[in-house]
């Protein structure tokens, strides 16, 4: 069977510049997720110098640190440089792990894209003011010239597969070959160390997130229920939202993985409020720590997580105390339980495996 020459691009995403820090993760484990399976002739990574420790040792990289800079460097790199600098590869294939193509050329070479979300088109429906127009103009048009010019366009869960559909048809173009491939998980590399009376709570300054509902329910629950035990809120809030003045609340704007990781491990339970995903990992790697997510019943992270954790729904203040009381009695048993079942069902064997069968089955 013919094999796959394939160039992949994550040279313009950064840890420290970029507004989301799961994208560069999952794209730098899918990266070496494909460089480890075995399937393709060359592989060839576009990275810029702060990713470089991240990728596989062996696999040729080319250096393209002027795509990670400033806002008219990375538009140049996705409108321009990133097409010419894969043609220079020479490889059959390049992938986008964004998912965002050029609207001002059409690639020169076969493309596949991986798509996680329509969350511009969700902004521009729900909440056509919380973001720049300009930027929900930028990143609509880019994704639709992914579907215009891709020849695969995989996704992490079915409910993505069905935005790709449905965008395609408002947007009356054909759809291309979209297909489910999913993401991957790694089991801790240890036993979680001793849990501590305290829950996690992650906020964003986006209002898809409900950070503010969020903080407020969260309170009311714990003068409800009597909790005494520490609330650890992680990420940045949005100006009108502050977390209680309570000795018990403690606010981390930025924390490493590793900080972050530990501090979910140590930690009982888990709330992830959001009206939109296209995924969720956060109530996975939640489960995969010891600690049981209360998060909002999304239909993508319903699918993801099915009947692991406890799922409220963002209009029903009692449903989400009976989610909360419910996980904080979870026993450590149904957690390991549960987290076998995740790692079955998410794992980065079967999300290679679907990439690089659909990339070897298009004609060359």
């Amino acid at each position: 069977m013919a094999r796959t020459t394939l160039s992949y691009s994550v040279a313009d995403q950064s840890f420290r510049h970029g507004k989301s820090l799961g994208v560069p993760h999952l794209a730098l484990q899918l990266g070496n997720a494909l460089a480890h399976s075995g399937r393709f002739d060359s592989l060839t990574f576009l990275a810029n110098s702060e990713l470089a420790d991240s990728l596989p040792a062996g696999i040729p990289m080319r250096s393209c640190d002027w795509a990670a800079g400033r806002r008219a460097s990375r538009i140049l790199w996705d409108q321009w440089g990133c097409y010419e600098t894969a043609q220079r590869t020479r490889n059959t294939w390049l992938l986008l792990p964004k998912g965002f193509a050029s609207f001002l050329r059409r690639p020169p070479m076969r493309l596949a894209a991986y798509v996680h979300d329509a969350v511009h088109s969700f902004y521009a429906s729900k909440h056509p003011r919380a973001l720049p127009r300009l930027e929900l103009h930028y990143f609509q048009r880019s994704l639709r010239a992914t579907l215009q010019t891709a020849d695969v366009v995989f996704t992490n869960t079915e409910f993505t597969r069905s935005e790709v559909l449905r965008l395609a048809r408002e947007w009356d173009i054909p759809a291309p070959r979209t297909l489910v491939a999913g993401i991957g998980f790694t089991p801790p590399p240890d036993p979680a160390p001793q849990k501590e009376d305290q829950l996690v709570v992650l906020v964003s300054p986006y209002p898809h997130k409900r950070s503010t509902q969020a903080l407020s329910w969260i309170a009311r629950w714990q003068q409800q229920s009597g909790y005494t035990g520490r609330v650890h809120v992680v990420g940045s809030l949005p100006p009108d939202a502050a977390p209680p003045s309570d000795a018990g609340w403690q606010l981390h704007t930025r924390l490493s993985t590793l900080q972050f990781h530990h501090l979910l491990r140590s930690s009982r339970a888990l709330f992830y409020f959001s009206e939109y995903e296209g995924f969720g990992m956060p109530p996975v790697e939640a489960v995969l720590a010891g600690a049981c997510p209360v998060f909002s019943s999304t239909k993508a992270t319903c699918e993801v997580m099915q009947e692991c954790g406890r799922s409220f729904s963002n209009d029903d203040f009692q449903g989400f105390c009976t989610a909360t009381e419910s996980a904080l009695q979870t026993p450590v048993a149904e957690l390991r339980t549960w987290a076998d079942q995740l790692l079955l069902r998410h794992n980065w064997t079967r999300t290679t495996a679907t990439v690089a069968d659909a990339l070897a089955a298009v004609p060359r």
